[in-house]
């Protein structure tokens, strides 16, 4: 006897499908309370080009490596995760627009359910890892990412002092993110894709205390042995030298990511 599942293409579903979708919604995932640290440097270029899509503009050679401790969040009952993102500043132009955001390299969180809704279904380059809780100790800040115990990747942000209002009221006045990213799904059983594709993921944060500081990246190498799926990941973003740390910040903000709103670019 054969099946009765059938997809439909109203519908949206997530793997495993047959277990049924639901109807098509923009929705936006909200979250209520994030506390996020971020550092900016300048890399090498033409180094840094070679992991840039070719339909991308690279607008300056700058590496940001954001924390974001997310908590109150909808769509987990009010749960948490945690994540460490690697965006380069971009510019994509098309025939009918011309877009600028931030192209997400690689973005790690410590959760499954973060890592499946934003990777197949909006093309954000998502894998897992270990990520610590912040810390600090008086104005200094600091967090870890690590597979299997061992650590790759050190984050520390030094507090110098609180932004102003006026500077807040400036930085929501900017509120809107396009966060671009790109959809690969490989053929089975040959090389190539079955989808290959530009995204554009729009998210939006409201900023309510912030504070600048300095800050550092600390990349440790692992060998393929320690970290079989992602030590040639780890290995190129150590190898982008740091040049110069532009700034460093830390913030608490609420925000959104509009998945609804998702969409491909070419």
């Amino acid at each position: 006897m054969r099946g009765k599942f059938k997809l439909r293409d109203d519908y949206v579903y997530k793997m495993p499908a047959h277990f049924g979708g639901t109807p098509f919604n923009p929705w936006k995932a909200v979250y209520g309370d994030m506390l996020c640290f971020n550092v900016r440097y300048e890399t090498d270029q033409e180094a840094l080009l070679q992991y840039l899509p070719e339909v991308f503009e690279l607008r300056e050679p700058i590496l940001t490596v954001q924390y974001s401790n997310c908590r109150d969040v909808v769509w987990m009952s009010g749960g948490e995760y945690r994540l460490i993102q690697v965006t380069v500043p971009v510019k994509f132009t098309s025939k009918s627009e011309e877009l600028y955001g931030d192209y997400a390299l690689v973005v790690w969180e410590n959760k499954t359910c973060p890592i499946i809704g934003g990777r197949e279904e909006d093309g954000v380059p998502k894998v897992f890892a270990d990520i610590a809780n912040e810390r600090h100790v008086e104005d200094h800040w600091f967090t870890f990412a690590s597979y299997e115990s061992c650590t790759f990747l050190g984050i520390d942000f030094y507090t110098k002092k609180g932004a102003s209002p006026e500077d807040m009221r400036k930085m929501n006045e900017h509120s809107k993110i396009n966060l671009f990213g790109w959809r690969y799904l490989p053929n089975l059983g040959k090389g190539g894709a079955t989808v290959s594709q530009a995204t554009l993921y729009p998210q939006e944060i409201t900023i309510k205390q912030a504070w600048y500081g300095e800050g550092r990246v600390q990349w440790t190498m692992l060998t393929p042995e320690r970290h079989p799926l992602q030590s040639h990941v780890i290995k190129s973003l150590s190898e982008l030298p740091a040049v110069n740390y532009i700034d460093a910040m830390m913030f608490k903000c609420s925000g959104s990511l509009n998945g609804g709103y998702s969409k491909t670019l070419l």
